[in-house]
């Protein structure tokens, strides 16, 4: 592991707050507004720097991906991959609301924004705000009826209750301990209206049908999930989870599957791609893991297992769990 250049912030756990809704534009009133007068994003305590990326320093939260350009570019593709093999960016029966206006719309974790802004475009008579640990998300070059803001979900959501019409959640599963899994959705299904929608997407971390090389890295990710206490195996059961609280009603869950690897052409290429990058992202931490004895050999191991993806042929499977708030 390299060296980190700055310690994480000691500062007191803070209170959550509960900004009051606007009946114009946002459900928060002057989004953009409140959160550059009381942010401050050049404050290098924001992040710590381990092997030349960087990474959030909030010291209650469990996810351990960087959060710099090359991390932005990974997650862009990976919600493009998203898209094409859901073909659509959204499941919820939630078109015709948005499309009629002034529904008030919520993504969490809502990282660079890909995912909101084309939502935003899509649907301009409805109000979008996406909701990150760190402000990774753009503050100018965005449209007119989106706003984003910097929270910790694990620190209560700062809004009201029964505020959104509908709530997008994804691509968290390396972020939450099982407790925190439940905090985070009931804090959704909180800030969510009667009649709202909620929507969680997440997908199976390792391939179906892989190899030898394939499952020796995969363990690798997996020990360190484990060592810090991450349930990536909530898809096996969050349909029990959100069928356990009480106000939600029709749940459901869609499934679908993915070709992974160069095999599979352009789709199962990034897929793959997307993995690879990861396994790159923490090769210092995984050489020890897996016993490699420098990174030379660690870089011929992931080679091989691209080769390996082409022989043993697996694919990805993805899910989109929906809820409404009774």
């Amino acid at each position: 592991m390299g060296n980190c250049f700055c310690k994480p912030k000691s500062k007191r756990k803070p209170k959550p707050y509960r900004m009051p809704t606007s009946t114009i534009g946002s459900p928060i009133s002057d989004t953009h507004l409140i959160i550059s007068d009381v942010l401050d994003y050049g404050s290098n305590d924001e992040y710590r720097f381990i092997d030349g990326r960087r990474f959030h320093n909030v010291i209650n939260s469990k996810y351990f991906l960087p959060c710099d350009d090359d991390e932005f570019d990974r997650l862009h593709i990976k919600h493009y991959i998203c898209k094409h093999i859901w073909q659509r960016n959204y499941s919820a029966p939630v078109k015709e609301r948005l499309s009629s206006g002034g529904a008030h719309v919520l993504d969490v974790g809502c990282g660079p924004g890909t995912w909101l802004i084309e939502m935003a475009n899509e649907f301009p008579k409805s109000h979008f705000t996406g909701m990150d640990i760190t402000p990774v998300f753009p503050r100018e070059s965005k449209p007119d009826n989106a706003d984003f803001m910097e929270a910790n979900i694990l620190d209560g959501l700062p809004f009201e209750d029964n505020v959104f019409d509908y709530v997008h959640m994804r691509f968290l599963i390396t972020s939450f301990s099982a407790n925190d899994w439940k905090i985070a959705i009931n804090e959704i299904v909180r800030v969510t209206k009667s009649g709202g929608i909620i929507e969680l997407v997440e997908e199976e971390l390792e391939p179906r049908k892989d190899g030898p090389i394939s499952r020796l890295l995969f363990s690798a990710l997996f020990m360190d999930l484990t060592s810090r206490n991450i349930d990536f195996t909530i898809y096996s059961h969050m349909i029990d989870l959100l069928n356990d609280i009480e106000s939600l009603t029709d749940v459901k869950k869609e499934e679908i599957m993915a070709s992974y690897g160069k095999w599979a052409g352009r789709i199962g290429s990034l897929l793959s791609d997307n993995t690879g990058l990861l396994f790159r992202t923490f090769k210092t931490r995984f050489l020890t893991t897996l016993g490699v004895e420098n990174e030379v050999e660690y870089d011929k191991l992931i080679e091989a297992w691209y080769e390996e993806l082409n022989e043993y042929k697996p694919y990805n499977v993805g899910y989109r769990f929906l809820a409404t708030k009774k």
